[in-house]
């Protein structure tokens, strides 16, 4: 039998519409026809199949007892983009449904996520959150946004349409509690959607000065739950309730008075310390804890309330923890979102977010999201910066927080450019390796397991950014974070146990060790991240004798690799311990290294006799044209090696002496103030030399640049752009000058901008701005084309660098492979970013040997500005004034607003 194209769409809905009566699941022949008309039928039809499987969904208890928390693994998911179960709530009716866009509701739901809860066991998760599932603000005209991430409540209990329903909810619930795993609520007590405004000055003495109702508001045009509805300043009895704060967005974030009672990005800014609003927010709140099982808050925004709110929300006698212990729940978890992260080696951050937490006699939050520590691992691992960052960052994590074992620390999430933007596949394993061995609970972001790019792409086909299925079990990042789970799951030395760094870097990517100990037993921790072979020099460990450790994972150490692949373990693998339990060994690049055994005190006996002898050195170096290291080894004519920062492939080789006797150079370095380390690497005996710690500082500028810019010119390079809403009446884009220094290998960019933004609390200092450099060496043959501008290079120049900078990413990619619309390999570096607010200066520095250049001298330099939206994408071009893109009559002009040219001699 012959069946044709219209015949099969017959046939798949007839069969369709047959499961869907089989399940009482409303659907019409109409509504079927127009989703195959989107998708394959294979794709509806396995959404559909998948649907009818919900009744087998193991149903356990809705209320269980509270696990050991430290011990736990979280995925953090987006319910709109992790997985569509059930078609029927997709498209609400009004527009705001499109499968496919970066921005509105693309289908996903509660049925989705039960649809897939295997999945994340089978990966190692204990803990599933998820953006918020309330009623939601679906379309917001004044931010010109849909609401499809779930942050803009009108309704706290109720489930949006979009996502299902309370059984939904519930069956969630049930279905992660069968598989001894937990359900985290997002909860958000600071703010509700955007349904009023203030549309011009705002007097705080007369409120109702400038005060609009947001009327085209979507699904409605105030929140729906009493008494969120009270929310007319123009009404006495809304004015008199005092349910919100009546104040206009933050401008400045450094002033407490705003952070805690205007509004973020606009939404309505509830006022915290009316008894009113939270005893409303403890019942909202706490009925999801009794009617669906939620067992843990993560708790949105937390900043922006008073510190105090946390003390009376949680631990009042008709408080969440209260209601909780009702439950069963001795150990209601809550998380918060301090968006604070620190300048390396300093903890503000870290002090901030303590407050947050309490102590014993005012107790507040029980555990931050570990904004500092993401920093630094991206830093660190996506950008090359030296790994005692790391060292730094969790001994202050330990130092400030109550309970740093429930500090919940992550890679990605729904708010950050992903690792992979600006990353590498070997970082992000790195990355993950750290996450899931430092104290504090690990956070696995939805796609992370399929090493996703974009920042909230979907997991099911169709959806943004997806064409396939996203949840392949097979995927190499799948299968190396269920290695990892597995592993820290299995030895509670990962969760629970002490934390001492052995070893790091402070110049330069390489080395981080550290080891974790619980009841008798150690975990060793190794890292290189450097793209190229390091030196790990005498390592302690409690490993020798017959005391040998278990190798439990290596990543890129061939050597050790054992020959089952599949295993988590590598029990065949040896490791070169000397006798007195040091690793000496070269790290290959981008490796990881773990292993674990029984606590053992060496010998007093097992010293082992030291052959290579190095002088004292200078501890710092001023401005000087050479210096030198000297020394004795035990034998005459001995082959040595001077290796710089662990830096093994860059080392120098040289001979002692006939009476053993050595002296070999240190490298001079360009501007400014660096820190080293040398060693003494005799590769014969397998030994190595103390450690040298020094400084290098030169004043030296053997090349230099000056670029004044006109002011007012930051409307495109034709000068006919209008500037998004949100950048009206700004100049963030203008350039007023650029100075350029350059001393041996570095560089040192001052911009002078007309003004600084940072409204929207970016990690680097400034936003409302994105700049992109691209740098000309006339030795290097580069590309004319800029990636992504729609411009070419001016002067007939060809670049081979270029650097990204804005808020929330900064990297360096080359020209090699990058196309017209594509930018080139990323390399594992990130340029330093200074910001002076006061001089409205921003300061980028370059190394050089970083970049493979040794000298700046006649490199030209095209500096340009533009903006980029909250996925890292560049802001596009339309043909009419936009709230979030530049308009101009010709949509494939140059994306940008001002730029500088000039070259360093």
């Amino acid at each position: 039998m012959l069946i044709n194209k219209k015949n099969a769409l017959t046939l798949a809905i007839t069969s369709l519409l047959f499961a869907c009566n089989n399940q009482n699941i409303k659907y019409d022949e109409h509504q079927l026809e127009q989703r195959l008309s989107q998708h394959s039928t294979e794709a509806v039809a396995k959404q559909y199949t998948e649907s009818t499987k919900s009744t087998e969904t193991k149903q356990g208890k809705l209320h269980v007892s509270s696990p050991q928390w430290q011990d736990q693994i979280i995925y953090l998911l987006m319910i709109d983009r992790f997985n569509e179960g059930d078609i029927s709530n997709s498209d609400q009716g009004v527009g705001v449904y499109e499968p496919g866009a970066k921005s509105k509701y693309n289908g996903g739901d509660l049925q989705g996520v039960i649809d897939k809860l295997d999945y994340l066991a089978n990966l190692g998760v204990t803990a599933v959150w998820t953006t918020p599932h309330v009623a939601n603000q679906w379309w917001d005209p004044i931010a010109q946004y849909w609401g499809y991430h779930g942050y803009w409540a009108r309704d706290f209990k109720s489930v949006d349409e979009h996502y299902g329903t309370l059984e939904d909810y519930q069956n969630l619930s049930r279905g992660l509690h069968a598989r001894n795993m937990y359900l985290i609520q997002d909860v958000v007590v600071n703010h509700t959607g955007n349904f009023f405004y203030y549309d011009g000055e705002y007097d705080e003495q007369d409120v109702a000065k400038n005060f609009k109702l947001n009327t085209g508001s979507i699904p409605t045009v105030t929140a729906s739950q009493f008494p969120l509805n009270l929310n007319d300043v123009n009404n006495p009895e809304h004015k008199l309730s005092d349910i919100f704060n009546w104040t206009p967005a933050i401008l400045d974030v450094t002033s407490h008075k705003q952070e805690t009672t205007f509004q973020i990005a606009g939404l309505d800014d509830m006022n915290t310390k009316n008894p009113r609003v939270r005893d409303f927010l403890k019942d909202s709140f706490g009925y999801w804890i009794k009617q669906a099982g939620v067992d843990a808050f993560r708790i949105d925004t937390a900043k922006y309330v008073e510190k105090e709110f946390y003390e009376d929300f949680l631990h009042s006698e008709d408080g969440i923890l209260n209601i909780a212990k009702s439950t069963g729940r001795k150990d209601f978890l809550t998380f918060g979102e301090v968006f604070e992260m620190s300048p390396p080696y300093t903890d503000s951050a870290e002090q901030k977010i303590s407050a947050y937490l309490g102590n014993k006699e005012t107790p507040r939050m029980a555990a931050p999201i570990g904004f500092p520590v993401y920093s630094d691992i991206k830093q660190v691992f996506a950008g090359g910066r030296p790994t005692s960052y790391l060292s730094y960052r969790v001994k202050a994590g330990m130092k400030w927080y109550k309970d740093p074992y429930k500090a919940v620390n992550f890679i990605d999430n729904h708010d950050v450019e992903r690792f992979l933007a600006s990353g590498t596949i070997s970082g992000l394993k790195q990355a993950y390796a750290f996450l899931m061995s430092i104290p504090g609970i690990p956070a696995i972001y939805q796609g992370d397991e399929q090493a996703h790019t974009l920042m909230r792409q979907t997991m099911f086909a169709g959806g943004y950014g997806s064409e396939q299925d996203q949840f392949n079990q097979g995927s190499e990042m799948y299968r190396f974070i269920k290695k990892l789970t597995y592993i820290r799951q299995n030895d509670k030395a990962f969760s629970r146990g002490s934390i001492e760094f052995l070893q790091d870097n402070e110049s330069a990517p390489g080395i981080l060790a550290y080891k974790r100990e619980y009841e008798g037993k150690e975990a060793y921790v190794i890292f290189n991240s450097a793209d190229e072979k390091a030196l790990l020099s005498r390592l302690p460990t409690s490993f020798w004798g017959n005391n040998e450790p278990e190798i439990l994972l290596t990543e890129n150490v061939n050597t050790l690799t054992d020959s089952n692949s599949n295993s988590n373990t590598n029990k065949n693998a040896k490791l070169p311990l000397a006798a007195d339990g040091t690793l000496t060994m070269l790290m290959p690049a981008r490796s990881v290294l773990i292993f674990s055994g029984i606590s053992k005190s060496a010998p007093l006996n097992s010293k082992i006799v030291q052959d290579i002898i190095v002088n004292p050195i200078p501890s710092e170096f001023y401005n000087v044209k050479s210096a030198s290291i000297s020394g004795t080894a035990s034998t005459a004519n001995a082959e040595l090696l001077r290796i710089i920062d662990g830096n093994i492939e860059q080392g120098k080789k040289f001979v002692s002496d006939s009476q053993g006797k050595w002296s070999v150079q240190l490298p001079i370095d360009g501007l400014g103030s660096h820190h080293h380390f040398v060693e003494i690497y005799w590769s014969d005996k397998q030994q190595v030399s103390k450690k040298l710690n020094y400084k290098m500082i030169s004043t030296i500028v053997s090349s230099s640049a000056y670029a004044k810019d006109k002011m007012g010119d930051d409307k495109g390079l034709s000068g006919t752009y209008i500037k998004p809403g949100y950048q009206q009446g700004n100049c963030y884009l203008d350039i007023e000058s650029v100075q350029a220094k350059a001393g041996g290998d570095t560089l040192e960019l001052t911009l002078k901008m007309c003004d600084i933004s940072r409204a929207w609390a970016p990690q680097n200092g400034f936003d409302h701005l994105a700049f992109t450099l691209y740098f000309d060496h006339n030795a290097v043959t580069g590309k004319r084309d800029l990636p992504l501008l729609h411009a070419k290079m001016p002067k007939n120049g060809k670049w081979d660098l270029a650097h990204s900078a804005f808020g929330w990413g900064n990297y360096v990619f080359g020209a090699n492979d990058s196309t017209a619309t594509q930018e080139g390999a990323i390399i594992n570096y990130t340029p330093e970013i200074e910001v002076n607010y006061e001089l409205k200066e921003i300061k980028l520095t370059y190394q050089g040997k970083r970049l493979g250049v040794n000298s700046w001298q006649d490199i030209s330099v095209f500096v340009t500005t533009w903006d980029k939206d909250e996925g890292g994408d560049y802001r596009h071009i339309v043909d009419q004034p936009s709230r979030w893109s530049f308009s101009d009559a010709n949509q494939h002009a140059p994306r940008i607003a001002d730029a500088v040219y000039f070259t360093l001699k």
